[in-house]
């Protein structure tokens, strides 16, 4: 019995009254232009919002899709060994390394190291 009571005073809380508004009392909108040929053939808001995503997605599908030109190549530019004739450069010099990159010019320097 004490469960009864205990069950007809919670169930007491849920039943209350609700008023429901069910948000029609506006008139429908007159379209015009662009929007008036695109709800004449989608006259729902969720159709419209459907349609703009499917453009969006058909429009990245196919950016995505597009190959990307191919990047021309530049032409290697070989390096001129340096010169074995004319004065050796110093050793801080920058132009020292591409001068003991020719074997003559290392034997060279190793001569005169000695």
């Amino acid at each position: 019995n004490a469960l009864r009571s205990t069950v007809k005073l919670a169930s007491r809380g849920l039943n209350q009254r609700v008023q429901k508004r069910h948000g029609s009392g506006a008139a429908a909108p007159e379209w015009t232009g662009v929007d008036k040929i695109i709800r004449d053939k989608f006259p729902e808001d969720w159709q419209v919002a459907g349609l703009i995503l499917g453009g969006y997605a058909t429009l990245i599908t196919l950016v995505s899709l597009k190959p990307s030109k191919a990047k021309a190549e530049e032409p290697v530019v070989a390096a001129k060994p340096a010169e074995t004739s004319g004065a050796m450069p110093s050793i801080d010099d920058a132009k020292f390394a591409e001068f003991i990159e020719n074997e003559s010019n290392l034997q060279k320097w190793i001569d005169s190291a000695e």
